[in-house]
């Protein structure tokens, strides 16, 4: 923890309650669009699983849905970590929403860097 050396002149952070208020709608916007496409997915994965067959747009709209998993756990995994400062946080802690979103996001990157280019490259 950072602690002023006497006659130094101690910098705040100033918080501007209009840029929280952005922030949040915009981690509302996020966590929804994340649960959609979290849905979709899983209804993709499971009609392959009962059909069997995959066709050129049901393949495509899963890949959208995996991308737009990967982007928007990230971004909701970047806006917990802004909210807890490592100056608080001891030991490097992890909230369990960071902690769950940030899984997903490498997890879903990981996937979808592979199945990305199998669909684009696919006949």
């Amino acid at each position: 923890m950072y602690h002023p050396r006497r006659g130094e002149r101690q910098e705040r952070s100033v918080r501007r309650p209009e840029r929280r208020g952005y922030i949040d709608a915009a981690l509302l916007v996020f966590t929804a669009l994340f649960w959609v496409a979290a849905l979709i997915f899983v209804a993709l994965m499971a009609l392959y699983s009962i059909t069997g067959a995959v066709g050129t747009a049901s393949s495509l709209a899963t890949g959208i849905s995996l991308s737009l998993v990967a982007v928007s756990s990230g971004a909701i995994t970047w806006t917990e970590f802004r909210k807890n400062p490592a100056d608080d946080a001891e030991r490097g802690e992890w909230t369990n929403k960071a902690l769950f979103y940030g899984l997903v996001c490498v997890i879903s990157f990981f996937v979808a860097f592979l199945y990305l280019p199998a669909v684009y490259f696919a006949p």
